[in-house]
């Protein structure tokens, strides 16, 4: 960097620094917002990103496809089934079993957002359609597969053919293969595996062994047929083999698929989880069995660090963009990492939160409405200006390129590299949105979708049923404290009031429990507060955390929390408005309505302090005396970690001082952890302040040395 360019970035820098503190002094900060009811809308968006499986399926679909204007189609295929790959009407082995497996492991990581949404059903429904279609497609000699179908149709030919599916007519080629495509096997595999330790479909582990066992020994990429359109990444499958390997592990236990595991993946991550390279996935997959999750984070920490855009490839940007958010947020659950704020700005932009547009088909009056999807479009040509006869609702379209041009349109080169969607891109957004929908609870399904049939919402359909969220209006009869005793609405089930203590801080309460039980936190608030928002946590061997939101304009609202079984204790905060307080906690299901002597404290995996205090308490008949040994568990506060980086995305830069310009101002939407608030104490004088902006920018400016 030249010295004159150097002195351009202080400018810049000091210039800010001056714009942030005057910011700060004057409260003149306008808040980031985001519409409950769109960008941050994540069980609506779950619900939405499962029907473009229905609208892709193939086959005999009369008693699965959830979509009014699809119908049987090639019915003369000689294996019927499975999905069509994009805007066209090809089975492509590849992006198949790619996008089966990790729609399946986008359950079995979250599948306590699809019970509570009542998703279950459906998304059973479309994994059946795809397991159905790999064994019907897999011809087995005892445990050996003797031959198997990678591909329906002919890239080309389909390609030449605009129209709808149901009057594609005639035979199409067949691909089998006895000692080939050994990437596809292993991804047919992996989503065998997946169905199995999903729904513990005995049959399926059958076919996975035996496929991969398959792939493994021929260890050779389908080519013929799918040449110019899924080639493997340095036509591997190394990659694949190892992604199944993971998932055999789990399924079995067997050392042997771990050891593949680990031999087969990558040394070095250098990509998205994506169908033409499943390093990414293996990889994470393996951390989350051995508990090593430095190899995983050390890749998204280079990758997932900017506040714009992700775009990691012209063609199809957000289906990579949504498998990052997926995998970082993963991180952020089990692998000690903290890209929750990343995640939840990408697809605040991906769903055109702060006005842009938006890359989700049938979102919103801003959505893409000329996607390039044969079905969908009801015309048999492509070139038309006219929008889509259908809307294909919650597809995924392509999103911009690396010059970040989109264009809304079906045909030429842009059309389908921007406006195409297709089975990989729409894996991606369904992990995301399960995955937020797990962070942060945000949203609601709808009951009636235009083009949609049956729209069914099952809560607890899975194998762990948990009751959905409920929001409800207390009476205007505020309080702090509540500590009634129990109230039993039924034999057997009780309920009652919860012990609620005020925490050290303001905003923090610790309430009592026994789970498992249902709580529930009314809480009173000013109407001129539309949204309030906060987060609680619980521990269970390890420590549970997550936020919720809530639409306060009536005044009040209930959270409503499933608390699981061995919980006593939970941390309950309010991070918006300030002016908030609980008026009443309650429970239902509990075996009773604990008696806390002392202020419970929470236990977290950090390093604490123990007291041990002994009370006697002596009664008035001639029984002995009891006593009572009460522990109390300090959690300790987090040293600094990363000088500045209040936001934990892994750096210090500008965001970093605007996110502490929004707390200063009270901005309800702004967030911050307790390792950021350690962090942002950049001066390091013992608080958070606008000191703090200063001393930020101008280290970025490089006027002060750390």
């Amino acid at each position: 960097m030249s010295k004159h360019l150097m002195k351009r970035v202080g400018a810049v820098c000091t210039s800010a620094v001056m714009s942030l503190s005057a910011l700060i002094a004057t409260s003149t900060v306008t808040p980031i917002t985001a519409d409950a009811a769109g960008s941050d809308n994540y069980a609506r968006l779950l619900q939405y990103s499962l029907y473009l499986y229905d609208a892709n399926m193939c086959g005999d679909i009369s008693g699965s496809c959830a979509m009014e204007w699809r119908g049987n189609c090639h019915m003369d295929d000689q294996v019927k089934g499975g999905y069509h790959d994009a805007g066209d009407h090809v089975m492509f082995g590849l992006p198949q079993g790619y996008a089966a497996s990790t729609i399946a492991w986008s359950y079995y990581e979250f599948k306590n957002s699809y019970d509570k949404l009542g998703l279950t059903d459906h998304y059973k429904t479309i994994n059946k359609h795809f397991i159905d279609f790999f064994k019907a497609s897999t011809k087995l000699s005892g445990d050996s597969v003797s031959e198997f179908l990678y591909q329906k149709g002919e890239g080309q030919p389909d390609h030449n053919y605009w129209g709808a599916p149901e009057n594609q007519t005639g035979s199409r080629k067949m691909y089998w293969t006895s000692n080939g495509a050994s990437d596809i096997a292993a991804e047919y595999a992996a989503a065998l595996a997946l169905d199995y330790i999903n729904f513990k479909n005995e049959d399926s582990l059958k076919y996975a062994k035996a496929l991969y066992n398959f792939s493994c020994q021929n260890n050779q990429v389908a080519r013929d047929g799918v040449q110019g359109f899924y080639l493997s990444n340095d036509a591997k499958c190394s990659d694949d083999q190892a992604w199944a390997a993971a998932w055999l592990h789990i399924a079995t236990g067997e050392g042997k698929y771990l050891d593949d595991a680990k031999s087969k993946v990558t040394q070095y991550l250098g990509w998205a989880h994506a169908w033409g390279n499943t390093d990414l996935g293996a990889a994470t997959v393996i951390a989350e069995i051995t508990n090593d999750w430095s190899k995983v984070n050390g890749y998204i920490g280079s990758v997932c660090n900017s506040s714009n855009y992700l775009c990691m490839d012209s063609w199809g940007s957000a289906r990579y963009n949504c498998g990052m958010q997926f995998i970082s947020l993963l991180a952020t659950k089990k692998g000690g990492a903290n890209y929750a704020n990343w995640a939840q700005g990408q697809m605040n932009l991906i769903l055109g939160g702060n006005g842009g547009k938006n890359y989700v088909v049938g979102w919103d009056n801003n959505s893409p409405t000329h996607c390039h999807h044969r079905a969908a479009s009801g015309m048999n040509d492509s070139k038309s200006d006219e929008p889509n006869k259908y809307v294909l609702v919650g597809a995924l379209v392509g999103g911009p390129n690396k010059d970040g041009l989109y264009v809304d349109q079906r045909y030429d080169e842009i059309g389908y590299m921007v406006n195409e969607v297709a089975l990989d891109y729409q894996a991606c957004l369904v992990c995301a949105a399960a995955a937020l929908y797990d962070k942060f609870g945000t949203g609601s399904c709808d009951t009636s979708i235009t083009g949609v049939k049956n729209v069914n919402l099952t809560p607890g359909s899975g194998d762990t049923p948990q009751q959905p969220q409920t929001t409800t209006a207390p009476p205007d009869n505020p309080q702090q404290t509540v500590t009634d005793a129990p109230n039993p609405s039924q034999p057997g089930t009780a309920s009652g009031n919860a012990t609620v203590t005020e925490g050290n801080e303001e905003g923090k309460y610790q309430i009592a429990v026994n789970g498992p039980c249902t709580l529930e936190i009314k809480i009173k608030t000013n109407s001129n507060d539309w949204e309030s928002n906060g987060g609680y946590g619980y521990s269970q061997g390890d420590w549970v955390q997550k936020e919720w939101k809530a639409d306060s304009s009536s005044g009040s609202f209930t959270v409503s929390i499933d608390v699981p079984s061995g919980v006593s204790n939970v941390q309950f905060q309010i991070y918006w408005p300030k002016s908030a307080t609980i008026e009443s906690a309650s429970y239902t299901g509990g075996s009773s309505n604990p008696v806390v002597t002392d202020p419970p404290q929470i236990v977290t995996q950090a390093p604490v302090t123990t007291t041990t205090t002994t009370t006697t308490t002596t009664t008035t008949t001639s029984a002995p005396a009891t006593t009572t040994t009460t522990v109390t568990t300090e959690r300790e506060k987090p040293k600094m970690m990363n000088r500045g980086d209040a936001n934990c995305d892994g750096g210090c830069d500008v965001s970093d001082a605007v996110l502490i310009c929004r707390l200063a101002v009270e901005d309800k939407n702004a967030h911050i952890t307790d390792q950021g608030i350690a962090n942002a104490d950049a001066n390091r004088d013992g608080k958070m302040d606008s000191d703090d902006v200063v001393e930020i920018l101008n280290w970025i400016a490089f006027l002060v040395q750390w």
